[in-house]
This record gives structure tokens, sequence and C-alpha cells, in this order.
């Protein structure tokens, strides 16, 4: 107890003495000279979007925040509440002196490791029909280690960039792209893909804002959830996700920036899920998006898409037609400082698969609301078709409810539980190929470790 005491009150006469000392004068200042230790260095350039403490802005894990992150910095914002952004941590750039070496370049490096459970009622086994990335039932999975070096491009005048994002686990071997440097392992729980290896560019021309420009191997815009797991509220996906969507391509995108609210997407890929080589011979796609934020508070957020030509998507083994065209709307509302809800459609054509023109149509909300600065409650409820089942092998109508905390009490760690349920109008449930079920119940954790 003596040694306790006679350290708190040196601790308390350091203290008093240095709030002292802080508020008088030294003579330095008397003499109208900044003092030595006034002097700090340059802040490390701001490479990512700001965060909004007025309630709008887009929800940190999702793909259009990846996006936001990786182009033209400060045109969206990111909402305070919730997770922190995984290139906000700077474990990598700080802890371990990365920002030293990089200086002022404008380059930054982070990362994550995700692994999770997941508990299911069809049994032990890949699970034939969704939830994804979780898709092994009863079995623990490490979906994913990755890494990013990258340079974000910034708003003013001409500047290049550039955009490397490595990973490796089980989700590498979900999304492994043809061509790509992990396409030779066979095994369904590890692999290696770059899912990100672009050039970029902005250029100031066409708008007062100009226009941003990239090249290479990137992920798709098309989307709410991100196939990367700092880019996704849920461990688990939605059937738009996995059924209706690229989550990645080699191609090249423009992003013109009409004004602080409005963004235009144009672009031409090489088919579904490629790293520089074409899908099949006519593989040549376009893809589109608009953003609009109604308000400069970035309260709705209108979002329009269309992506179309011949292998832009996946279809079910042996079903594939000669030119899919995939339409997605959605609207992201902020309705207070708290609560975000988006609701997502997606519809889609394939024409002269084996069974004439498929198509499908879906539509799901997800509810996001901050309890705390530590804890946010979730929830997911969708409806998906698969008409003559080109999607799934399945020709049903599928739905899911799922409930899910995200528990994030220091910046570089998330736990996201939930619990979900599955129903479909024909036996589609089941594992390794087996269609017996008519629903399916499954429960999830995943621990993220962001650095």
């Amino acid at each position: 107890m003596k040694r306790i005491s006679f350290l708190l009150a040196v601790g308390l006469t350091t203290a008093v003495t240095t709030a002292t000392r802080a508020q008088e004068p030294s003579l330095a200042e008397m003499a109208g000279q900044p003092p030595a230790d006034a002097v700090e260095a340059p802040p490390a350039p701001a490479l990512g979007p700001p965060r909004n403490s007025a309630g709008g802005g887009l929800e940190a894990e999702s793909l259009p925040a990846e996006q936001a992150e990786d182009l033209a910095p400060g045109m969206d914002s990111i909402r305070t509440l919730g997770p922190t952004p995984v290139a906000d941590v700077r474990f990598l750039m700080d802890q371990l002196g990365l920002q030293r070496t990089l200086g002022d370049s404008g380059i930054r490096s982070f990362g994550w490791i995700e692994g999770g459970y997941t508990g299911a009622s069809p049994g032990s086994g890949l699970l034939s029909v969704e939830p994804r990335q979780n898709r092994f039932g009863n079995e623990f999975l490490l979906n994913q280690i990755g890494l990013v070096l990258q340079k974000p491009l910034q708003r003013g005048g001409l500047n290049f960039g550039f955009n490397v994002r490595y990973f490796a686990g089980a989700d590498a071997a979900l999304g492994q792209p043809k061509g790509g440097i992990g396409s030779t392992v066979t095994s369904s729980r590890f692999s290696q893909d770059f899912r990100d290896l672009y050039v970029s560019a902005h250029l100031p021309i066409l708008t007062e804002l100009g226009m941003d420009v990239k090249v290479g191997r990137m992920n798709s815009i098309i989307g709410y959830n991100g196939f990367l797991a700092p880019y996704r509220p849920f461990y688990s996906s939605d059937y738009q996700f996995f059924y209706s969507q690229d989550g990645a391509f080699t191609g090249a995108l423009t992003n013109l920036h009409v004004s602080n609210r409005l963004d235009v997407w144009n672009g031409v890929t090489l088919g579904a899920n490629t790293f520089f080589t074409m899908r099949s011979a006519h593989s040549v796609c376009y893809i589109g998006q608009v953003n609009y934020w109604l308000t400069d508070e970035q309260k709705t957020r209108l979002t329009g898409s269309v992506y179309a030509g011949p292998n832009a998507i996946f279809a079910a083994p042996g079903m594939a037609g000669d030119f899919n065209t995939t339409v997605e709307l959605r609207v992201q509302q902020n309705w207070t400082q708290r609560f975000t809800q988006i609701v997502q459609s997606n519809m889609g054509w394939d024409s002269d698969t084996p069974v004439g023109t498929g198509s499908w149509y879906g539509v799901y909300t997800i509810g996001i609301y901050h309890l705390s600065d530590k804890v946010d409650a979730l929830a997911r409820g969708e409806w998906f078709t698969d008409v003559k089942g080109t999607r799934t092998g399945i020709s049903t109508d599928y739905s899911e409810v799922t409930l899910g905390l995200n528990w994030h009490p220091v910046k570089y760690l998330d736990v996201r539980p939930e619990i979900r349920g599955d129903f479909a109008g024909a036996p589609a449930f089941g594992v390794n190929g087996a269609h017996t079920d008519f629903s399916q119940l499954t429960g999830g954790i995943s621990c993220l470790v962001k650095f």
C-alpha cells in the first residue's frame, strides 16, 4: 500500500505540475516565438471518406463504403456509429510504423482475419443452397486473411493510384477467378486470390469534380453486401449476392462525379469473375450504375445498376445461357443517427438456356440499429424466386429471415453472431448437393480482426 500511495502521489504531483506549466507562457512565447514543442510533424494525408456525425452517410460494412474507400475520398462520408472502417484501424500504419516508411506518398496498408463457425439443421457438409460464405454446416472455417496495399485517388487535379487487395482462405476458394493465382488449387476450404489488382487515375475533366478511372482486376460495383469480410454486415449472405451478381471481374470502370451528390459509373468487363482473361470467346460485358444522394446531408441514397453481356454472371451447373441481363434498384435510408434501412431488388434474365429464357427476381430489406457505440442489432428479410431453376438448380421461391448482432468492443475487433431461417416452395435444402428439405435453420458466429 505504501508503494502504491507513493506512486499515486508522484503521478498526481507530475500531473499538477504539467498542467500549471501548460498555463504559463514560456520565454519563447513572450518573445513572440512558438515554443519548441509546438512544432509537430505534418499530419498523415486523409485517404478515406470522412466520418459523418450528423446521422448521414454510408455504413462502414458495405460494398458502397468499400467503393468510397478506394476512390476519390470525401465524396461519400461514413457514419460515425458502427464498426470502425478497416482502413481506419491503422495498426500497420501507426503501431508497426509503416506511416513513417511511406511518409506523405499517399500509400497505406491494412488487413484483416476472419473465421467463424456455422451450425446447420441439414447436417455436416457443403450446404446445397445458401447461406454463403459460411457454407459448410457444423464446421469452423478460416474464411479470410486479407492484406491491402493501396494509393487511393484524391480530389483535385490529375493524380494516380493503385490497389492491391490480396486474400486467402475458404472464401478465396469460393470466389476463385478464372486464371487466378489460386486457380490450380483444388481445396474447397483454402485458396488465394487478388480481389483487386488495378491502377487508377483521377482526371480533372468534364465536370468540376472530374472523373475517376480504374483498369485491371476489381470488385463489382453491384450489390450492397461485399464479398470481403470488412464490407458486409452479416456473416451469411443474401440470395441476390450469390445468385444474381458477379462479385469481381477484370475490366475498366469510369466514375464521373457530376456533383457532390451524383456519381455515374460506366465500364466494360471480360465476363464473370476473371483474372486478366475472358470468361468465354465473346464475354465482353457492359456494367453501369448511378448513385444519387437526395440531399447534402446524405440521408437518402438511390442506386440503379445494370450489368449485361455474355457470361456476365454464373448460372447453376449446366444451366448457362448466352446473354445475361441484371438490373438492380436500391435505396438506403438513414432514418435517424442510429437506424439505417436498405431495400434492394435484383431482376435478371438469361437467354437461350437449356430450358429457354431463365429469369429471377428478388427483394430484401436490411435494418441496422446502433444500440450503442459498441453494439449493433441487425435484421434481414428476403424473398427470391428462381424461375426455371437457372440460378440455384431448383425452380422455386425462396425466403429467409436473419437476426444478428455486431459487437465491436474495440476498433480492431468485430464479433458477429446470427441466427437464420431459410424456406423454399420445393425441397431445395440439404448438404453435398442433395435437395431434401423445405427449410433450413443455421446459427453462425464470426470473429473479424482488423489491423
